[in-house]
């Protein structure tokens, strides 16, 4: 470490459903603060979540954890990645069990994307089980693409009732999936964004549009835009997408 320069202050968060969790956990902890260039801080509580997805049923544990580090953004997923593979993680179903998942949440106030890494970690400020862990040791952090603090992110996914509005489909096709995840979700409102339904500040905004969309992904309102693009066409993925941001205990 350099002596006197203060190092970024990063934020991961850990998960895991086989073996014994809390101990993995910690042996997870120990190898990353036993890095020369690495520090480990302030840890969350580890909660017990319903996994999301189906390839699953399996409860997860999962928390938040800071860090302290002398690395580069790419360096750092390097080792979270060796850690992971160490303690036996095996990549092979996407939402599926796995002995650890260590995942680079914000790397202090940068905002990087590239082939390798994404920061912030794109899903951070809309999963609930990520984001529950993280505000108790980051409340007053500020998101650096959401220009707002941790704590109000997760506020905003804690209102009810519950606002998910749809942005950039065909009228026709926005009535029929909105029909279908109603019946999924009876306690949360729908709306077409388009159409203004219902509350002008919605919880979520998914954006399902494309290059030729009338409404564009940068009209839509910062705080609760989601770009869902790429789920347009996988009704599944979308209701992950919403497991992930409703309560999941």
């Amino acid at each position: 470490m350099t002596a006197g320069i203060p190092m970024p202050d990063c934020y991961i968060a850990l998960g895991g459903n086989q073996g014994n969790v809390r101990e993995t956990f910690d042996r997870a902890l120990q190898r990353l603060d036993a890095h020369p260039d690495i520090v480990v801080g302030k840890l969350s509580q580890w909660i017990e979540t319903t996994p999301v997805g189906s390839q699953t049923e399996e409860i997860f544990l999962n928390g938040a954890a800071q860090l302290s580090v002398e690395l580069s953004p790419e360096a750092l997923l390097t080792e979270l990645q060796t850690v992971e593979t160490e303690l036996g993680r095996v990549r092979e179903v996407r939402w599926g069990a796995r002995t650890l998942d260590l995942d680079l949440l914000l790397f202090d106030q940068l905002i990087l994307q590239n082939d390798k890494l994404t920061v912030p970690h794109p899903a951070c400020w809309y999963r609930r089980f990520v984001l529950d862990p993280l505000v108790e040791i980051a409340a007053d952090v500020i998101h650096p693409v959401k220009q707002t603090t941790i704590g109000e992110l997760q506020q905003r996914l804690l209102q009810r009732p519950f606002v998910f509005s749809l942005a950039g489909l065909p009228q026709a096709e926005s009535l029929a999936l909105i029909q279908e995840l109603q019946s999924r979700f009876p306690a949360v409102e729908f709306s077409r964004w388009e159409s203004n339904e219902l509350h002008a500040d919605p919880s979520l905004v998914a954006w399902f549009g494309d290059e030729n969309t009338t409404t564009a992904f940068e009209s839509l309102p910062l705080l609760p835009r989601l770009d869902a693009s790429e789920m347009r066409r996988d009704t599944e993925q979308i209701v992950w997408l919403m497991q992930s941001a409703l309560d999941f205990r």
